[in-house]
């Protein structure tokens, strides 16, 4: 991977899972990345901010698969939730 100078945050987050799942996203795609924790984002119940770094040169690539894969995510939740609705 590049020096830090030569990168650029994609992605910050309270879920650690979350993080991971995003991380691997991003290899699995071939986008060189590294997570990082902010110990000086200290948030109630114990959690950190992670965040995703990439080289500058897949920060465009990099924010379209996050996005799309975000999107997905709540659609999928946001189906779950509906159909618990349904049969309360």
């Amino acid at each position: 991977m590049e020096t830090r100078e030569d990168t650029v945050r994609v992605w910050v987050g309270l879920n650690p899972l979350q993080a991971k799942l995003m991380e691997q996203l991003l290899l699995d795609n071939g986008i060189d990345c590294f997570a990082s924790l902010d110990t000086g984002m200290f948030f109630a119940g114990g959690r950190y901010e992670t965040s995703l770094w990439v080289p500058k040169k897949d920060e465009a690539r990099a924010r379209i698969l996050l996005q799309e894969t975000e999107e997905e995510m709540s659609a999928e939740l946001d189906q779950e939730l509906s159909d618990e609705e349904e049969k309360a």
